[in-house]
Formats: C-alpha cells, sequence, structure tokens
C-alpha cells in the first residue's frame, strides 16, 4: 500500500482557498485567543460574524466557485492544529458556516441576496453546532436538566408562559440580523479592497516556512491504525454500555480506557489538565442534583440527579479523551495516505501550504485589540495580503516530486532501489545519482560502497574497519567516498539524467550533514524528480526537514516493483531522453 499520493499540481482554486484559509485561521487565532483569555461571553459569535464578514470579502477579490467550503476546511483545520488535540467541536463549527455560504451562492448566485442569506444561514448555523455539541457530550439528559432550569428560571421572572421555543426562535432571530449585517460588512469591505491597488497599505512582508512540523507530535509518538479503529469502537461500546446496561459496567471500562489513553497519548490530554474544564463538571452536577426531577418543594438535593450528574460528565470525559486519542491516530501517515487515495490528496497539499504561512501571517496582525476598534481597516489590510500570499504558495510548490522507498535495516532496500533504476534504463530513461550496496562478513554489514548509476563508476563508501571520518553506529566514512556522492549529485554530473536517486538519506542527512547539503541545491529544480531511500522511522522527519509536499512513500515490503514502477513513469511526463534543466 501506498502511503502518500503523489501531487503533481494543486489546482488553483485550492491555492487560493489555501490563501484564504491561512488569513482566515491567523484572525480566528488571533482574536478566539484574545476572547478566552478575557472571558469574553458571546466570543463564538463573534467570530462567527468574522468568520462570515471575511468570506464575502473575499470572494469580492477571487469570484472562484468552491471557495467557500474548502477555505473553511483548511480553517478548520489549521485553528485545530496544537500540540495537544484537534478540537472537534470548531471544526465542525467553522465548516459548517462555510458549506452554507457556499450552498446560498450556489442557489442564489454571487449577488447581495446570496450573501445575506448565507451569512444568516451561517450565524444561525452556531445555535444548531451549539446545540448537537452539547448533546454529544453529555447526551439527552442534559437536556431534561437543561429545560426544567428554564421553567425554573422564568418562573422566577415572572413569564411562566414563556416556553423554550419562543426563548430559541427570538435567539434565532437574533442571529439571522447578526448573520446579514455581517454579510453587508464583508461586501462592502471586499469592494474597497477589490479597487485597491495590492501595494498599497500593506503590512510587512510575509513569508513561508516549510520547515514548521505540520500535525507536530511528541517524536516518540506511535502510530497504529488498529489503534484508530480501536478507539472509535471502545468510545462506541463504552457509550452503549452506561446508556443502554450498566452504568457501574460501563464506568469500569470507561475508566481503563481513559487511564490507558491519557497513559499512552501525555501530550494529547491537555483539555483534561485545564481548571474551566474541572469547574464546569462540577457545576454540571451540581445542576443535575437540583434540576433534573424539577426544583420542587426547597429540595436541593436529589440522588438521582446526582447519578445523572455524574453520568453525564463521565460521558463527557469518554468523549474528551476518545477523540483526542482518534485525532491523533487520523495523523498517521497511513491514515493520510487513505484519505489521499480517496482525493484529499490536494486537501493535505493545501493545509500544508497554509500551515507554512500561519506564523508569518499571525505575526501581522498581533493586536486583537486593533480587530474590536477599527474592523473596517484591519480587515481591509488582511484581504490586502491575499495577492502577496498566492505568489508565495505558487514558489513554494514549484519542488520535484519525491518518491521514498522504506523499510527496517537489511530488508532489502537499495536491491530494490537497482532494480528500479535498471527498469527504468531499460524504459529508455537516464537514471542518475547513486545506490550504496553493503558487503556482508561474518552475518553483519561490514561495508559499503557507492555506484554512480549514471556511469556504473563505484568507490567504498564506509566501512566497520576504517578509522578516520564521520561515523554512523559502527561505521565510519571515507573522505574519497564522500567526495565522489557529491560529484555524482552535482549539477553538470547530472546533465540530461531523467531522474535522481540518493541511498541513502539517514541520521547524517537530518543533522544537516552528509548529503543534506547537496538535496537543498537539487530540490530547487523542480523538472527532475528523485527517488529516495530511507529507514521507516526516519521518513517523517525527512518530509518535515526539506518541506516535502509532492511526495509518495512505498513500504518495499508491501508495494510490488510493478506498481512503483508504474507511478514512477507516471510521475515523469515527458519522452526518455528528454532533458531537464541542469539541477
Amino acid at each position: 500500500m501506498t502511503l502518500l499520493q503523489p501531487q503533481n499540481k494543486i489546482s488553483d482554486v485550492w491555492l487560493k482557498a489555501s490563501v484564504v484559509g491561512s488569513l482566515w485561521a491567523s484572525v480566528e487565532i488571533i482574536l478566539g485567543s484574545f476572547f478566552h483569555n478575557l472571558r469574553i461571553p458571546f466570543a463564538g459569535t463573534i467570530l462567527a460574524m468574522n468568520s462570515v464578514a471575511l468570506m464575502v470579502a473575499f470572494h469580492q477579490i477571487w469570484n472562484v466557485k468552491g471557495l467557500f467550503w474548502r477555505a473553511g476546511l483548511i480553517c478548520a483545520l489549521l485553528k485545530s492544529i496544537s500540540p495537544s488535540a484537534i478540537l472537534i467541536g470548531p471544526m465542525t463549527g467553522i465548516f459548517a458556516e462555510a458549506l452554507l455560504m457556499e450552498l446560498s451562492i450556489r442557489v442564489f448566485s454571487r449577488n447581495i441576496l446570496g450573501y445575506v442569506i448565507g451569512g444568516a444561514l451561517a450565524l444561525s448555523s452556531a445555535i444548531a453546532h451549539k446545540i448537537v455539541t452539547l448533546l454529544v457530550y453529555y447526551g439527552f439528559d442534559f437536556v431534561t436538566v437543561l429545560v426544567n432550569l428554564y421553567d425554573y428560571a422564568v418562573r422566577q421572572i415572572g413569564y411562566p408562559d414563556l416556553k423554550p421555543k419562543t426563548a430559541i426562535w427570538f435567539l434565532l432571530g437574533i442571529y439571522i440580523f447578526l448573520g446579514i449585517v455581517s454579510s453587508i460588512f464583508g461586501f462592502a469591505i471586499g469592494r474597497k479592497a477589490a479597487k485597491t491597488p495590492t501595494g498599497d497599505d500593506q503590512p510587512a512582508r510575509i513569508s513561508i516556512n516549510t520547515d514548521k512540523k505540520l500535525f507536530e507530535l511528541d517524536k516518540g509518538q506511535k502510530f497504529s491504525v488498529k489503534a484508530l479503529f480501536l478507539h472509535i469502537f471502545a468510545v462506541a461500546v463504552c457509550l452503549v454500555l452506561i446508556n443502554k446496561y450498566s452504568f457501574e459496567l460501563g464506568f469500569l471500562f470507561i475508566a481503563f480506557y481513559v487511564s490507558f489513553s491519557i497513559y499512552y497519548y501525555k501530550r494529547s490530554m491537555r483539555h483534561l489538565k485545564r481548571p474551566f474544564f474541572w469547574v464546569q463538571v462540577l457545576l454540571l452536577t451540581m445542576l443535575a442534583t437540583i434540576f433534573f426531577n424539577g426544583f420542587q418543594h426547597g429540595n436541593f438535593f436529589d440522588p438521582q440527579g446526582l447519578m445523572v450528574g455524574i453520568k453525564m460528565n463521565v460521558r463527557a470525559i469518554l468523549i474528551v479523551v476518545g477523540f483526542s486519542a482518534i485525532s491523533v491516530e487520523l495523523r498517521n501517515p497511513v491514515v493520510k495516505s487513505v484519505l489521499s487515495r480517496r482525493g484529499f490528496s490536494q486537501l493535505y497539499l493545501s493545509v500544508g501550504l497554509a500551515f507554512s504561512a500561519l506564523p508569518s501571517v499571525v505575526e501581522q496582525f498581533t493586536k486583537p485589540k486593533q480587530f474590536l476598534r477599527r474592523p473596517f481597516h484591519t480587515l481591509s489590510s488582511v484581504l490586502l495580503q491575499a495577492d502577496r500570499l498566492f505568489s508565495l504558495f505558487r514558489e513554494s510548490i514549484n519542488k520535484p516530486g519525491v518518491f521514498i522507498l522504506t523499510g527496517e535495516k537489511h530488508e532489502g532496500k537499495t536491491t530494490f532501489a537497482l532494480n528500479l533504476a535498471e527498469a527504468l534504463q531499460k524504459k529508455g530513461f537516464a537514471t542518475g545519482g547513486f545506490v550504496a550496496p553493503g558487503k556482508i562478513e561474518d552475518n553483519r554489514r561490514s561495508e559499503f560502497d557507492i555506484l554512480d548509476l549514471k556511469t556504473g563508476a563505484q568507490k567504498p563508501l564506509c566501512s566497520i574497519y576504517n578509522q578516520v571520518g564521520d561515523k554512523i553506529g559502527p561505521f565510519r566514512f571515507y573522505t574519497e567516498g564522500q567526495k565522489f556522492g557529491k560529484e555524482i549529485l552535482g549539477p553538470a554530473h547530472l546533465e540530461g539524467c531523467d531522474i535522481v536517486f540518493i541511498d541513502e538519506v539517514g541520521p547524517l542527512e537530518m543533522k544537516g550533514q552528509g548529503w543534506s547539503p547537496d538535496i537543498e541545491t537539487l530540490l530547487q529544480n523542480p523538472s527532475r524528480p528523485h527517488i529516495w531511500v530511507i529507514r521507516k522511522g526516519l521518513v517523517g522527519e525527512a518530509i518535515q526537514k526539506w518541506g516535502l509536499m509532492d511526495v509518495l512513500v512505498f513500504d518495499i515490503n508491501v508495494d510490488k516493483a510493478e506498481t512503483v514502477l508504474g507511478s514512477v513513469l507516471q510521475r515523469i511526463n515527458k519522452n526518455p531522453g528528454e532533458t531537464p534543466s541542469p539541477g
């Protein structure tokens, strides 16, 4: 099974969505952090209004079909990228707003009517999203507690006939109005920005950094596809047990599962360390104890309500821990590859581009008070970054495609690479670069040579008997062998080659030594693809180190040689012997 789908090209709509998603996420992150720290009420509503305004404004600059939902998905993923865990709530909320805006524009076309209807739908979806989120966390018992609390409150203020439905409709009307206002606001900003020369009134130059690690986790974090399905199954079983069968039995299962997950995913459990989370737990338990059966006859303690409160909070802890663990496993390269095979490759590449620019973009807008005091001016400055960021993204994707052959030590990676090179040569393609065949003495590797695939020349590379030179494990590298390898990877020597082999990219390269400087130079030439040999444990680190986006990983123990050859031939979209520009 291939691990990552090749991404030969990213369409303009995804590229523009990357720009919008990155700028949108920067505003979400800055304002969201500001509101969170100050505990400002209705922060989610303000952020939703900002989202609607930005979407409408960007659509005045780029009238692209499908821009909203793509940008919303990218923004949701970017906002959720953190060292802890993906936050499912914010993700689905942002994406729902974008989908509703997209739907409105598709139905009512690109005009003020389509925008205001889309804005009204997007803002009002925040209510539905909040209700669904609470039901997922606490179950339907929460509805009973909330309704009884509402009935008690309206009786206290003298309006006992004010039904919950009436209050919901009133609240919905407010959100619809705010959505309309946000749409008109965004329309005005976008029209102004579209008429403003892109060189005027821009903040300092933004940049992108492909060395930033997308979906970063602890280096020691291990992944397992089986674990992903195990977590989904475990959460489902625990919910069935506490809802349909014995709470005591369900509690035991949940306690075991939560303990295991916290131990295995330490860094992804930060949500449980927040004092506010446990304040919510305590408050909900108290409310359930008092209001589950209705507050009657001055009875402040109801044993059944107490058990319901405990049950709701146990469920909430299960959901938080389970979703956090699932979020970690979804970052597994194998899972990403399956998604890529199902048509998500452009999404992964787009998120990578947007993420690479996020730190620089955030730095341009680090004063949240400025957003609140001068929203028109600030959002206009965000829009004026779009063209510059679009150009930077275009430059960034102009890198060669890289195929990675991976496996564990002594599993035949070099032999696989050599056979692949010979197969390409038989097809008429000129191979460059090198492989490093090894020698075995007394059932152990004793030496490695370096074989030039263009000329067939071969020299010693490293040996356990060598006493000088760079050392990796028991081997020391020969100076002549290293010099020979650098000559092989030189632009002059590679002239006329269709593809470059590097065997292997290892620990030295991860430290910036070995072939690392040569790889940096080669990556500047996008016309000639590469084939790298890398141990399994270093694949992710290599992809992150060089910011590889057009990358395809093959496991030599799983992928057949014919499959790999076919993929490489597909990638070399030119005739054999058609020489790319020198590297």
